[in-house]
């Protein structure tokens, strides 16, 4: 059975022929066909609306065939659309049909061969273009799917804040920022010390409830221009531009130590307290700047230090400081 909705368009500037296809095409049960004479007008047409097959003769008036489908596929592109291209010729040239099929011609039918081809070819036709533009339709798909996961690998999906990765591509921009602009680039980190105790202590429901309950109060207490995201299971990030070092004291984020501190937060599971520690680290022209990986685990040494003096720790970017670190830290894992 012919798919008879499918949308054809005949550019025909033959009368005799033209009318031999008409006949044919409602003969054959065809609904949708749209037929002129002129191809710029056929060009006009598909461009408003496309077609699945098109019937056309390779010498058209004022178009060659091989502008006319190079046109026709400039308009399937744009619409992410694909057409069959149905030649009419009136011989069997192999020197024409081997420069039409180069120029991505689908198919050749010889006028003389019209009431007995026509049909079965348009049959032909409709079975290949429809697999073609559904396995284009499910290429879009797959290609969706394919962005949607890669956004959802930047994102946590427990508060959804940005992760590890979103918060590295952040501090990389703020960096570049401060170095071309000026500036002070500032991350604040928010750590929970007791967090392997919760997670120990509560089912992951509950970690995950406290975790997205304090990631909505952080957010409370930062300027909505400062991002925060969540770089670590047990860590938050704010991540901020600044008019200088002076603006990157614990004076400045002391409502973010005073408001967490010692706070607890309501689950299915109970009230569950955790102890936080804050961390400032700031890069401008005058420290040089770092690499956004060596600019995050610079702040997590402070961050360990206020675990355990209960205080909030700001530290200017040192390299020699952070360079001592690294060193010790990988000796110590040897």
């Amino acid at each position: 059975m012919p798919d008879s909705d499918i949308p054809i368009l005949v550019i025909d500037d033959a009368k005799f022929s033209s009318t031999v296809i008409a006949r044919l095409l409602r003969d054959g049960g065809y609904t949708d066909v749209r037929m002129t004479n002129n191809p710029l007008e056929g060009l006009r047409s598909i461009e408003k609306r496309p077609a699945s097959i098109i019937i056309t003769d390779w010498l058209t008036p004022g178009l060659t065939g091989a502008e006319l489908t190079r046109r026709i596929r400039a308009i399937d592109r744009s619409h992410d659309h694909c057409s069959y291209v149905l030649l009419l010729t009136a011989r069997d040239d192999h020197k024409l049909l081997n420069e039409a099929f180069n120029h991505s011609v689908d198919d050749f039918i010889n006028n003389a061969q019209l009431a007995t081809q026509l049909l079965p070819k348009l049959v032909a036709a409709s079975t290949a273009i429809r697999r073609q533009n559904d396995m284009a339709h499910r290429n879009r798909e797959l290609k969706r799917e394919l962005e949607a996961l890669q956004t959802t690998d930047l994102i946590d999906p427990v508060t959804g804040l940005g992760n590890l990765k979103f918060t590295e591509q952040r501090l990389t921009d703020l960096l570049t920022e401060s170095s071309a602009r000026g500036g002070v680039a500032c991350v604040l980190l928010v750590g929970v010390s007791n967090f392997d105790v919760i997670t120990e202590q509560y089912q992951t429901a509950a970690a995950n409830e406290l975790m997205a309950s304090m990631s909505a109060k952080v957010r409370q207490l930062v300027r909505p221009l400062d991002l925060v995201t969540r770089p670590m299971q047990n860590t938050f990030a704010v991540t901020t531009l600044q008019d200088n070092l002076a603006n990157c004291t614990s004076q400045s984020f002391s409502r973010v130590f005073d408001s967490l501190y010692m706070h607890s937060f309501r689950t299915s599971s109970g009230y569950i307290p955790v102890v936080v520690g804050v961390s400032i680290a700031a890069a401008d022209a005058s420290t040089g700047y770092p690499r956004a990986q060596e600019f995050l685990e610079f702040a997590r040494l402070g961050l360990a230090k206020s675990y355990t003096s209960g205080t909030i720790e700001v530290r200017p970017f040192d390299p020699t400081l952070y360079q001592a670190a690294f060193y010790e830290r990988h000796n110590a894992e040897r």
